[in-house]
């Protein structure tokens, strides 16, 4: 699976069915995100708040798909 350098949708060709689509992104859960969990955790933000990571979307993975057949097209890694 290459990587993309951007988190916003994309005009591609889908390699699985050969379609020309606009990717549908999803953010996802990364390294990032659980770096900042176990470093919210570690000083002291045990109540709960470590777990704002897992709120923005602006600190997540973004996995675009194709619309048509709904495989995973690329993945653009935060970190």
């Amino acid at each position: 699976m290459p990587r993309v350098a951007t988190s916003i949708p994309m005009y591609t060709m889908c390699p699985f069915c050969g379609n020309y689509i606009t990717t549908v992104t999803t953010p996802i859960p990364g390294l990032l995100t659980w770096l900042l969990c176990t470093g919210f955790f570690m000083f002291g933000c045990f109540l709960g708040c470590c777990f704002l990571p897992f709120c923005m979307t602006s600190l997540m993975d973004v996995s675009h798909s194709c619309p048509v057949c709904q495989q995973e097209v690329f993945r653009y890694h935060r970190l």
